[in-house]
């Protein structure tokens, strides 16, 4: 009896801790897998730091479009002169004015040295440039596009693991469930085995391994509770609130049309998948990039005004107004212009072949998974199959144990065959999951 003493007593222990955490909180929110992922796209911040980048993009197209409008240009220079200037005009430098020479003498000008200070206003309307910056702002509208894109692979990135995170919590829960049903039945299997010790049926030993069966499947029940609690935390730091939040799991949908349908799925790849998207943005840019180049073979004009005023100089006029057109065209640059239209067509034919060649990946991923999951889809139902069955046989053994109709290695033998059956199910429902997840990924979609 004293050996009997401390199991005993581990064994309230075990029970009293594992029904304490059994028990559920019904203070506890279910949340579905939809729920999970919209308050992840709301609030993960790894998300909001990707919107910078296309507030970042809207900024620099904000500041591109200024270039359509009228430029001014204010420049005011003042100095003071270290020597005098001294300027010679000859006799008659002027002619005749009335009979009288001008200057009727050799005359010298001098300016003392002082402070003078000029002025310059300019303001330039570009003309033909309008096209080359409607080009410029067109590009980054596009560069835009793909930055929105790349925010999108974000939001897309959260999604899978917020859908990886729940779909491992939902194995996690079903392995917790078979260990606290497993720990039920070997309560009662000990309880019996305690009876027969009793009743001379049955040796202390014997008992003594029940409970040693006990302890291991409560420490099972310990580890997978552990294993959920930090799932739990995880999920919630990807939906960007406390950690310590409680929740509950809801259902999710058994299959998904995709799924029986390979064509659609391909269709809803090909549509989706954030990097063919891309990768078409990528040819735009490499297109608009080439007409901009090509722009540069256009002449610059513009109106231009000017306004001159070297308002402290004496002799010279106060102000000077003018109104013109500027004509800039660089005439012979060597072939420059047309390597580099060279190198703008390269890339265009460059990013359509990546885009191709990313279109057949993604199919061929695709095909991939949609296989491995019909695979796992199967073997979680062979595995079911063999579950239900061991789980029916062990029921008989454990009632033949009872009624003294079958020995106690005959009934640990049923449990070991039962051991063996669940894990083959926990493992085929692992398998399943993460094959759902990698297909769900592969569609691209939000």
């Amino acid at each position: 009896m004293p050996r009997l003493f401390f199991p005993a007593v581990l064994f309230l222990l075990v029970a009293a801790r594992v029904f304490s955490q059994e028990t559920p909180k019904d203070s506890a929110d279910v949340l579905t897998l939809t729920a999970a992922i919209a308050e992840a796209q709301q609030n993960n911040r790894l998300i909001k730091i990707s919107n910078q980048g296309v507030l970042y993009a809207n900024d620099a197209i904000l500041a591109a479009k200024t270039q359509r409008y009228p430029q001014f240009n204010v420049q005011l220079i003042g100095s003071g002169l270290l020597q005098a200037i001294n300027v010679n005009i000859p006799q008659n430098a002027f002619g005749t004015v009335n009979g009288t020479q001008v200057p009727p003498k050799d005359t010298v000008i001098t300016t003392e040295p002082k402070f003078s200070a000029l002025a310059f206003i300019q303001a330039y309307q570009p003309l033909t440039q309008l096209y080359s910056a409607h080009l410029n702002i067109a590009l980054m509208k596009v560069g835009k596009q793909l930055s929105q894109e790349q925010l999108r692979q974000q939001r897309q990135q959260i999604t899978n693991s917020v859908k990886e995170a729940y779909y491992g919590l939902l194995q996690s829960q079903s392995a917790l469930e078979a260990a606290q049903e497993n720990f039920k039945a070997l309560q009662e299997v000990d309880r019996t085995t305690e009876q027969y010790v009793k009743e001379k049926t049955a040796l202390p030993y014997q008992s003594t391994g029940v409970k040693a069966q006990l302890a291991q499947a409560e420490l099972q029940v310990i580890t997978l509770q552990d294993t959920l609690e930090t799932q739990k935390e995880n999920l919630n730091d990807l939906m960007g609130r406390d950690i310590r939040t409680e929740f509950r799991l809801g259902g999710v949908p058994d299959a998904l049309p995709e799924e029986q349908d390979l064509e659609l799925a391909r269709k809803t790849a090909l549509t989706n998948r954030t990097e063919i998207r891309q990768a078409q943005f990528k040819i735009d840019q490499a297109v608009y990039a080439r007409r901009l180049q090509k722009a540069a073979y256009i002449p610059d004009v513009g109106i231009q005004y000017l306004f001159f005023s070297p308002f402290t100089i004496q002799g010279f006029p106060s102000n000077v107004n003018s109104l013109g057109i500027s004509f800039k065209w660089d005439l012979y640059d060597w072939g420059y212009k047309r390597h580099l239209m060279d190198e703008k067509q390269r890339n265009i034919e460059q990013s359509q072949l990546n885009l191709t060649e990313t279109q057949n990946q993604v199919v061929i991923d695709l095909d991939n998974r949609f296989r491995k999951l019909r695979e796992a889809r199967a073997g979680l139902k062979v595995a079911q199959l063999g579950q239900e069955a061991e789980k029916q046989k062990l029921q008989v053994v454990t009632e033949q144990y009872k009624q003294k109709a079958a020995l106690l290695s005959t009934l640990q033998t049923e449990q070991a065959n039962m051991a063996q059956a669940a894990a083959q199910y926990q493992q085929a429902l692992s398998t399943f999951w993460s094959a759902r997840s990698e297909f769900e990924k592969s569609l691209g979609e939000d």
